[in-house]
């Protein structure tokens, strides 16, 4: 896989949009027998905390769209923000359906840039930028959460041992990219890794004036932040559309680990992994079970299968050739 090439990046990206497709049919088949459940927990809930759910998840596209459109802004490209919005769907919809780290979105993205013929060195500079404020912000946001756990009590070493290896490696992430592209070298093992090559070959192409723009770097992080708050108000406000009142700090904490175990885990979008994680999490809390999956199942529906539509469309349109 040659990245720098756009044709050779068009095809690469419609075998693993193929791909996705797949996955997201199997997913779908696999929980058709949640929608009647989905259904009846959709007519007990409050309208009005459903109508809030829908506020703050237009919040994290928006401020997805918000981190691409202010990094393009600062290599002199000029863009509505809408003209993101449908960029970050698409790029969710590849990364729940194909259990890739991410980098089946920022394939994605990078072949979409490419389209709206943004130059090379914009385009990485923003995918790079997008994750480095991305591991940065995980690291915080997960540190808080441990945080609040280790006050009320419950942290265990089960907890902290998987969080703290893994927030080692997702700080490691941002400095690794930052590396490569002030052209410094990194262990020849981890060059011979699937992917990392080209994918390194790739960063290193990035405008370096924007990619190492504290000011950018602590923008993105910000972002990034505000979307996790957004993502974990929209679990908090699932228990309050059911009429269970819980401490929103303690939900954020749950939210956080049981993103973790989602990132950890190998199924699509870690269905299945994500929802065990947060039932058992919210039970420390005091959330009762039923409580806690009722809710869970309702946070999936909006921020898992509700853009799974929208997120096909679009994606299939950035993926064409």
């Amino acid at each position: 896989m040659k990245v720098g090439r756009p044709k050779a990046l068009a095809r690469w990206v419609s075998w693993i949009f193929g791909l996705a497709l797949l996955a997201s049919v199997v997913m779908f088949a696999a929980h058709y027998r949640q929608e009647k459940a989905l259904a009846q927990l959709l007519h007990r809930a409050r309208p009005v905390w459903l109508l809030v759910a829908l506020l703050l998840q237009a919040g994290t596209y928006t401020t997805d769209a918000r981190i691409w459109q202010r990094v393009l802004c600062r290599a002199n490209i000029s863009r509505p923000l809408r003209s993101y919005v449908g960029l970050g769907l698409a790029k969710l919809f590849m990364d729940q359906a194909i259990p890739s780290v991410g980098l089946s979105g920022t394939l994605l993205v990078i072949r979409a840039l490419d389209r709206r013929g943004v130059p090379r060195g914009a385009s990485m500079a923003a995918v790079v930028l997008d994750l480095v404020g991305y591991h940065a912000a995980y690291v915080l946001a997960l540190g808080i959460a441990l945080g609040i756990v280790w006050i009320h009590g419950d942290l265990t070493p089960v907890m902290a041992l998987p969080a703290g290896i893994f927030a080692a490696v997702a700080a490691a992430v941002p400095v690794a990219l930052l590396r490569v592209n002030r052209g410094l070298t990194l262990p020849g093992w981890l060059k011979k890794l699937p992917f990392v090559k080209p994918a390194l070959r790739a960063f290193g192409e990035a405008t370096p004036a924007i990619v190492h723009d504290v000011s950018l770097i602590i923008q993105c992080t910000g972002f990034h932040l505000a979307i996790h708050a957004f993502d974990a108000g929209t679990l908090w406000v699932m228990l309050r559309a059911l009429g269970f009142e819980a401490n929103p700090a303690p939900v954020f904490a749950s939210f956080m680990l049981s993103t973790l175990a989602q990132t950890l885990g190998v199924s699509p979008g870690g269905l299945g992994v994500f929802e065990a994680v947060s039932v058992a999490t919210l039970k420390l809390i005091g959330v009762p079970v039923t409580a806690g999956l009722e809710a869970t199942l309702l946070f999936r529906f909006f921020t898992f299968w509700l853009p799974m539509a929208p997120g096909l469309i679009l994606a299939r349109r950035e993926a064409k050739a």
